[in-house]
């Protein structure tokens, strides 16, 4: 389990790597551009805009792995260790709870966006709000094994 989700974050690590580059790269190229030459690549914006929604999903993945997502525990870490652990439970089936929403509506808008092609780069915009989708099971799982570890301790 733990080998995977290793291979998992350094795919999650790589991908969001390859995307912020690939804006860094298009946004530096238009600017020199339209500096010096006049003109530009009418589908870098969309395209720097499209990976920047990926990264912003891919991110909250790398957040929920190492734990980064805001929580307020003032009240859970006064608690004695065992009702800790059963609010920890708790609060993780309400993650997951949530996830389940924002997936099942993440599914709609990718089959309502698929028939959406985008203007500039002639791509559905399904291709861009399936993040969503990917986000919640990445943070699904992570969230997942996060209750096992919990209920093992």
């Amino acid at each position: 389990m733990k080998k995977s989700g290793h291979l998992l974050g350094i795919i999650v690590n790589f991908l969001t790597a390859i995307a912020l580059a690939g804006i860094v790269v298009l946004v530096f190229i238009n600017v020199i551009l339209r500096y010096f030459f006049n003109s530009g690549l009418t589908w870098s914006e969309e395209v720097a805009v499209n990976l920047f929604v990926w990264v912003i999903f891919l991110g909250a993945i790398m957040a929920a792995r190492d734990g980064l997502h805001i929580r307020v525990d003032i009240f859970v870490s006064r608690l004695p260790k065992g009702l800790q652990k059963i609010f920890l439970f708790l609060a993780n089936i309400l993650v997951l709870t949530g996830l389940a929403v924002l997936m099942y509506g993440g599914i709609k808008v990718v089959k309502v966006t698929h028939a959406s092609i985008s203007p500039a780069t002639g791509i559905p915009f399904s291709y861009i709000t399936i993040s969503l989708v990917v986000s919640t099971i990445g943070i699904g799982l992570i969230t997942m094994y996060q209750t096992y570890k919990i209920l093992r301790r």
